[in-house]
């Protein structure tokens, strides 16, 4: 994708606000009718899930790296943690060699709830793909692309 050198004009201004306000209705649709709930249904939130998921597939993590992960602070995560290990979804034991440090990891209650949640979203996903053509497939796969190519690019320069 090349780099816009030149300045946008007034329609590709309004077709990108078009672009970002469609983007936002479609994920606090998602979140608001479908994924609150169906979480809200297992007793977990937003944040929880996304906590078990920072859990997945990378082994035991100190509760410090997981706040940095989440981008929280240690009283929150510790909090979080909390309520996840009374339900029986992540565990928590003390390093042998240091017991200051706390690792924490998924149970595998907390692994299958992580595996549900995924399985929520899959299916909402592909319920609303099976309603497009083929066209219309090949065509979001292209801008799925474009968009990825461009968030490379973006990633890739440090940001002002």
């Amino acid at each position: 994708m090349a780099t816009r050198t030149t300045a946008p004009t007034d329609s590709q201004r309004l077709l990108h606000e078009r672009a970002m306000e469609g983007l936002d209705r479609l994920a606090c649709r998602q979140w608001g009718q479908g994924a609150a709930a169906h979480l809200d249904r297992r007793g977990l939130s937003h944040h929880q899930i996304h906590l078990l998921r920072s859990l997945q597939g990378v082994g035991p993590l100190t509760v410090g790296q997981l706040a940095e992960r989440l981008q929280v602070s240690m009283p929150s995560a510790s909090l979080m943690l909390d309520r996840l290990e009374e339900q029986g979804l992540t565990a928590r034991t003390r390093d042998a060699e240091d017991r200051r440090l706390v690792h924490v990891q998924l149970t595998e209650k907390g692994e299958a709830e992580v595996r549900v949640a995924a399985g929520f979203k899959r299916e909402v996903v592909g319920r609303v793909l099976a309603r497009f053509g083929q066209s219309e497939l090949e065509s979001l796969i292209a801008v799925l692309g474009a968009v990825e190519r461009a968030l490379d690019e973006i990633l890739a320069d440090p940001i002002p």
